[in-house]
């Protein structure tokens, strides 16, 4: 972290390690000057330094959704700011890492923990499709919503929090993604129009990114929970040499149980269910895989 940065946050947190570095900022250890509590500090990579003293409102505000979403299986965010031309957010601390790390470690969860975890995770996600939040019209006024949609939903940002052998699952990032593209960043971005990860992208969000529903979260959900059953294989194969967008515009997901075979049918034929996008996502919302998969 920069001098000016490290000097303006330290006043409230001491300011550790790096933890770790994405398309869309770096993330370091912290603790709470105040309580001793330990956090999370993520500096949004893109300088933003010609935005207004004190930062852009809009940007700050989509930020601050994080702050409104309080569930036990969303990151909570603590705080978040503008500091010498970046953007940062204080968030919990989820010391166990994400679950795209657990499965690059350690291999595949077996089908009963995945279920159970992704339970979970349709939980907080119905939380924040569902609740009373303040957002900003194309003008940039506040306005009252219901909901907010993540548009990254992937294993990077599922976290690990508590017992390694008993672990609990909390999703990351809710309002970067549109703060990131209000900010103008590119890091993940495609001619200014896409943000997220194609990997675990429905067709409908690689073509209307910025007007994009619950139903591509929920998608994104079931592109994950089958990276987890397959040791870390995404639905879709991605060639080295193709634009991923395109692919992930025009080739369809490959049955689970090619990838897994000792995934139960049941389960396998639920998640490829899951993956259709075409002519519509199969399960509109977060309550209605969770419905399916507590079935299974």
């Amino acid at each position: 972290m920069g001098t000016r940065n490290r000097t303006l946050l330290m006043d409230r947190w001491a300011i550790g390690p790096r933890l770790g570095r994405g398309g869309m900022g770096t993330v370091y250890s912290a603790v709470d000057r105040a309580g001793g509590e330990r956090c999370a500090v993520k500096v949004l990579r893109q300088d933003a330094a010609s935005h207004p003293p004190g930062g852009d409102p809009r940007v700050l505000r989509e930020l601050r959704t994080a702050e409104a979403l309080v569930h036990p299986h969303v990151v909570r965010t603590h705080a978040c700011g503008y500091a010498d031309g970046r953007y940062f957010l204080v968030m919990e601390l989820c010391e166990g890492g994400s679950l795209e790390e657990r499965v690059r470690h350690g291999g595949p969860l077996g089908p009963d923990a995945a279920v159970a975890l992704f339970l979970d995770v349709l939980d907080g996600l119905h939380h924040a499709h569902t609740a009373p939040l303040e957002a900003v019209d194309a003008e940039g006024r506040p306005v009252r919503v219901t909901g907010v949609v993540h548009r990254d939903i992937k294993p990077h940002n599922l976290l690990l929090t508590g017992d390694p052998s008993a672990p609990k699952v909390k999703i990351a990032d809710f309002g970067l993604a549109k703060s990131y593209e209000l900010a103008g960043a590119s890091g993940l971005t495609r001619t200014g129009a896409s943000a997220g990860t194609p990997a675990f992208m429905p067709r409908q969000q690689v073509v209307n990114f910025k007007y994009a529903r619950p139903d591509v979260d929920v998608w994104a959900v079931a592109a994950s929970l089958y990276f987890v059953l397959s040791g870390g294989r995404t639905p879709r194969d991605f060639p080295p040499d193709r634009d991923p967008w395109l692919t992930a515009w025009h080739s369809a997901p490959v049955p689970l149980s090619q990838r897994a075979p000792g995934v139960p049918p049941r389960l396998a034929r639920l998640v490829d269910d899951a993956l259709t996008d075409t002519p519509h996502i199969r399960f509109p919302t977060a309550a209605a895989l969770r419905s399916a998969l507590a079935a299974v």
